[in-house]
């Protein structure tokens, strides 16, 4: 079985290896120092061995009546390459030819020779050789090497700082290390949690203002969206079923009546088709809203080209709106509206027809729907120039004297199954989807749509169109 570590306790490990690296660094540091100490300070009492012998026999003395210290030896040796003296009975590190040593052929050139090396037939002992000429004489010294002096280090401060100074220097980077890497996974960790909480306390997070942080954020917002689509997924099957089931009970109801209805007059029976058509026209047209609304979806909110979902046309947008009229004329004239049409018959843009026409024709439904009877509509348009840009828009401004809506209900009156009176507007047939309709084929035309409340009654609608 795999044993999978936490990340802190990994890094810890981590810590720990460097250290390890950095003791044994120190050690190899320390042992190559004391070894060059040790041998500095046998050199220096060779030196002096070589020097007390020099006396000696300056003073008359034999070699052999020389007394040194424990463990020092010394050779005498001719500038021919003679031994004359050795202060051991048999020194096995002598060759025939003393020249062949290197802390003699340093000393012939004049200046003192040293050297370490194992003596010969003892490879485990190494010794340390001290040579000087003298006159027409060498003298050699030696003794056997031990690292055996570590106080000479201690008496390096320099050492023991740069020991400190790069401990400490570590341990702060490393924390520093950990601190910087750790964070992010703890926010990380906030994240999960939250998603799986379905986002509760996302806003909460503090994310840091760099790369991973970046990341963080994208994450957090990505999965908002996915959130709020899901939700608005949810709520848009929850409202189209409701929708539709309206529609389609009336229309079953009314069938049944008549199929259960064995004496139903041929009057009777045309007044029940009647209201049975009425509302499958209804459930057609809001079948054919949300087929918009899909395609708008796609155009505006996942990047699609225009003429990808659209074709796209001259439009004459005085004769458009004459279409429209001719098809809903008649409930103008049902709810005695007036409809004044100030828009010049040479006005055109390039764009969606039957977006256009969706446009003008739910703009009229809402008035006639919400408005009241006996109102009017004002709709008036013109043409700007787009600086900088070599193309034009085309302003309108749509106006009814209706019943008007709310100020608290202006900002949602955009949205879609958003009803100002929830009652009365499914008494009159309305989807909720038509202001939604509009909103979306303004955006297809890259303009923006505002709504406010009339000055003495009713309702504005002022939006752009751009020629695309």
């Amino acid at each position: 079985m795999k044993i999978k570590l936490k990340y802190r306790y990994r890094l810890v490990i981590y810590l720990l290896m460097l250290l390890a690296l950095l003791a044994l660094f120190f050690v190899l540091y320390s042992s190559r120092q004391s070894r060059g100490y040790s041998i500095s300070a046998l050199q220096g009492e060779l030196k002096a061995t070589i020097s007390q012998v020099l006396d000696s026999l300056s003073e008359g003395k034999d070699p052999s009546s020389i007394q040194l210290p424990d463990g020092f030896g010394f050779t005498l040796a001719d500038t021919l390459g003679n031994v004359l003296y050795d202060s051991r009975q048999r020194d096995i590190s002598i060759p025939d030819n003393i020249f062949s040593l290197s802390e003699i052929v340093t000393a012939a050139s004049g200046a003192d020779g040293s050297a370490l090396r194992s003596a010969v037939g003892e490879p485990d002992k190494e010794y340390l050789y001290y040579a000087k000429k003298s006159g027409n004489l060498f003298v050699r010294s030696y003794s056997r090497f031990r690292m055996s002096r570590p106080a000479e280090v201690g008496k390096d401060n320099n050492y023991f700082i740069l020991i400190v100074v790069l401990l400490s220097a570590l341990i702060f980077a490393f924390l520093y290390i950990l601190r910087r890497l750790y964070k992010p996974l703890k926010t990380y960790s906030e994240l999960v949690s939250a998603i799986k909480e379905d986002g509760n306390g996302l806003s909460e997070i503090d994310f840091d203002n760099d790369e991973m942080g970046e990341v963080g954020k994208e994450i957090a917002d990505t999965f908002s969206q996915l959130e709020k689509a899901k939700k608005y997924k949810q709520q848009m099957s929850h409202n189209i079923a409701h929708e539709l089931k309206t529609p389609l009970t009336g229309v079953k109801a009314y069938l049944e009546t008549i199929l259960n209805s064995d004496d139903m007059s041929a009057e009777q029976m045309r007044k029940f088709v009647g209201k049975a058509y009425s509302q499958a026209t209804r459930l057609a047209d809001l079948v054919n809203e949300v087929s918009i609304l899909n395609k708008l979806d796609e155009s505006n909110e996942l990047g699609k080209s225009d003429e990808a979902l659209y074709r796209l046309e001259e439009i004459n947008v005085r004769s458009c709106l004459e279409d429209v009229l001719e098809e809903i004329g008649y409930k103008l004239e049902d709810s005695n509206i007036s409809f004044d049409m100030r828009i010049s018959s040479r006005l055109r843009l390039r764009g969606s027809y039957n977006l256009v026409y969706s446009l003008f024709k739910n703009l009229i439904d809402n008035s006639i729907e919400h408005g009241g009877k006996g109102i009017a509509i004002t709709l008036v348009a013109g043409i700007e120039q787009v600086a900088g840009e070599g193309r034009y828009k085309i302003n309108f401004t749509y106006s009814d004297t209706g019943k008007g809506v709310p100020a608290e209900a202006l900002q949602r009156i955009f949205e879609r199954f958003y009803r100002v009176e929830e009652g009365r507007t499914r008494k009159t047939g309305g989807s909720g989807l038509g202001l939604s309709i509009v909103r979306n084929a303004v955006a297809f035309h890259k303009g923006t749509i505002t709504a406010s409340q009339k000055e003495g009654g009713g309702i504005v609608f002022k939006f752009s169109l751009y020629s695309l």
